[in-house]
């Protein structure tokens, strides 16, 4: 047919050089659409990955209480005033990284396998699991002390470590050097848990962090109340006054046999 058609003048016979570059062309253009709506598809995928794993900001805008907040994995954040943590609602199963910036006291869970990262702005804190806090205000404050457990601190800028033990604290001096001394307040705890505030917390969380302060153990009767949601605060309350007024505001009652205090319908 094509001979034909170039007897006939019908057709230039170098029509044949023009028709391969123009399927060659289609042929990129093709690839630059699929490429395109592959790109578009894997946007769609990552923007889909962040929105159902989304990040949220707790901040504690209360000038005398400490923001006692659980998070996804266990672990125990207590925020000082104007202290804020930003971190993801679910972790996932090999990744447990926080940034902050505040003063704050953290019990971390332990897991062995997915060591759990707090990022401030000069330096990056890695732990296993185990009991510190943490003060950091910019480039310019950094104070770190262990209750339990060993921590590594890293330095962003020069990638320096550090390892600190219980019983020891680190702080960063006026010539940016980290300096390691023991501990002077070995009772992290304790100022940290004078004034807390529950925002809408599960009971069974807010009973843990009081079960931190009882000399034995607190427990709760009945799955159903375990997931009630309550906002509340304590001002320096013994652990029977913090049972009392949760019973009070839940409408519930609790026993107390000398052994153990369990709180119930």
């Amino acid at each position: 047919m094509h001979t034909r058609l170039v007897d006939e003048q019908l057709l230039n016979q170098n029509a044949k050089m023009v028709v391969m570059p123009f399927i060659s062309k289609i042929k990129w253009v093709a690839a630059v659409v699929v490429l395109c709506v592959l790109g578009s598809a894997i946007g769609l995928y990552i923007s889909s990955e962040k929105e159902s794993n989304p990040f949220i900001s707790i901040h504690n805008g209360d000038r005398t209480n400490t923001l006692v907040k659980t998070l996804d994995d266990g672990s125990v954040v207590y925020l000082t005033s104007g202290a804020t943590l930003i971190c993801p609602e679910q972790f996932a199963a090999n990744n447990r990284q926080v940034s902050l910036q505040g003063d704050a006291l953290f019990y971390v869970q332990s897991n062995k396998d997915c060591p759990f990262l707090i990022e401030t702005e000069a330096f990056i804190v890695e732990v296993l699991g185990t009991t510190f806090n943490i003060k950091s205000d910019g480039k310019e404050l950094f104070e770190l002390s262990v209750q339990h457990g060993v921590v590594k601190v890293t330095i962003k800028t020069t990638g320096a470590q550090t390892l600190v033990e219980a019983g020891e604290t680190i702080r960063l001096e006026d010539n940016q050097q980290l300096l390691k001394e023991q501990s002077i307040d070995l009772q992290l705890l304790d100022q940290y848990a004078e004034k807390m505030h529950f925002k809408d917390e599960r009971l069974e969380n807010i009973v843990q962090v009081i079960n931190k302060l009882s000399d034995k153990p607190i427990s709760i009767s009945g799955d159903n109340l375990k997931n009630r949601e309550i906002t509340i605060p304590f001002n320096n309350n013994t652990v029977e006054e913090m049972i009392v007024l949760l019973c009070e505001v839940l409408k519930l009652k609790y026993i107390d046999d000398g052994k153990e205090i369990v709180i119930g319908w």
